[in-house]
């Protein structure tokens, strides 16, 4: 593996471009920094971003990407169903596909008070965490 063939896709749910902005911002200051190329790809919210990816895996090829996004909890159990799920869809696509990283940004509060501390740009916010992890990731395998 070498690190200039290396193209890091960014998945972006920007249901809540308020939070998600931030995110993706933080995370491109890392790459950037680390001299890695990368493609940004929207998606309407959380829900779909395992979808995407699963739509971008290539088989036998290395697949890097950071999924970034946010569940806020409502009135009802849709914000369980869609933080679990979606957390053991990342999981199964990493499990069937060996050549495959997932970092997983997504951020899952319980108010959007919590949620927009959480994706602050002057703290590490989770998209920073997120891409930190996946240049640990690149480094732990080049």
């Amino acid at each position: 593996m070498n690190k200039s063939n290396l193209n890091i896709k960014i998945i972006v749910a920007d249901y809540y471009k308020e939070i998600t902005n931030p995110l993706k911002n933080s995370c491109i200051k890392v790459l950037e920094k680390n001299n890695f190329k990368y493609q940004i790809l929207n998606v309407p919210g959380v829900y779909e971003i395992p979808q995407m990816i699963k739509w971008k895996v290539k088989p036998n090829k290395t697949n890097l990407f950071i999924a970034l996004g946010c569940v806020i909890k409502g009135q009802t159990y849709h914000f369980e169903v869609i933080s679990d799920s979606v957390g053991k869809a990342l999981l199964d696509i990493v499990n069937q596909n060996k050549k495959t990283i997932i970092s997983n940004g997504i951020i899952n509060a319980y108010n959007k008070s919590q949620a927009l501390k959480r994706s602050k740009t002057e703290n590490k916010n989770k998209g920073y965490e997120a891409a930190n992890a996946m240049v640990k990731m690149i480094k732990c395998l080049i």
